[in-house]
């Protein structure tokens, strides 16, 4: 009797996993195979020069994954009925080396990240207008009717001024950092309210129940690209690589484009 699973690896931030779900799904869907998939942690991170990312390692340098995220990541991976076993890296077999993006020409960092797996593994290549991400609904009322609003600290649009939405402040929740919730309501004074979550199937669940989400290219719009939900994207000028496909699907450049689709 053959192999039921396969062993898949990853060494890439938490948006660059989240990104090769598609991936993963179209290797089960062709198989029949389950997924066990490793995550590596602690594996120095640079992104551009200035560029600061709140995961870190023990020493405090920036990392792509560390445990902690690790583990805030494998309850969302988990409820992939694709997934078979998810878990952190020590040193098991791996059949697929997800990492092979950053040894592979995919014209890195413009591009739609799901895609550079696909020019790296075709047989994988797949539709992404359709959802592939599943959550199970949320037993508690965290942000019905509200829209989600998130902003990193890395590849923002200078040139957009949230300041707008200062009258529907009743309608928003902001998830992220302490850091990054505070400097957002600072620098366009305002005042909403922080999601509290405890791991990312809880936000991916969170996201579900709303109205929909408004981020720049950060780990959080991934998880609205696979559920398809109501979503807005800040596109940064140079590294354009996180891209909406499907309905209800928005980018923007500008202040007005923003504004328009809000």
């Amino acid at each position: 009797m053959g192999k039921t699973t396969t062993n898949f690896s990853h060494t890439g931030s938490i948006g660059d996993c989240w990104a090769a779900i598609p991936a993963m799904r179209e290797h089960y869907r062709k198989t029949g195979k389950k997924v066990n998939l490793y995550l590596v942690k602690d594996i120095k991170a640079h992104y551009y020069d200035g560029a600061t990312h709140p995961t870190r390692d023990a020493a405090g340098e920036q990392v792509m994954l560390n445990e902690a995220m690790i583990n805030m990541m494998i309850p969302l991976f988990k409820a992939q009925e694709f997934i078979n076993e998810c878990k952190l890296d020590e040193g098991e077999k791996i059949d697929l080396d997800l990492g092979m993006i950053r040894d592979t020409f995919v014209n890195m960092p413009y591009g739609d990240i799901r895609r550079w797996y696909f020019y790296t593994f075709p047989d994988l290549a797949c539709d992404l207008s359709k959802q592939y991400i599943f959550v199970p609904d949320a037993e508690e009322d965290y942000a019905k009717g509200k829209i989600v609003i998130a902003r990193s600290e890395r590849y923002r649009n200078d040139k957009i001024d949230y300041s707008f939405l200062k009258p529907y402040e009743d309608y928003l929740v902001f998830s992220g950092t302490m850091r990054e919730y505070n400097n957002f309501c600072m620098q366009f004074d305002l005042n909403i309210r922080k999601l509290v979550v405890k791991d990312f199937l809880h936000l991916a669940q969170i996201l579900k129940q709303s109205k929909g989400l408004i981020s720049n290219q950060t780990m959080i719009f991934q998880i609205a690209e696979g559920l398809k939900i109501p979503r807005i994207v800040e596109l940064c000028s140079f590294a354009p690589n996180v891209i909406p496909i499907g309905e209800n699907a928005y980018d923007f450049y500008n202040q007005m484009g923003v504004e328009y689709y809000y």
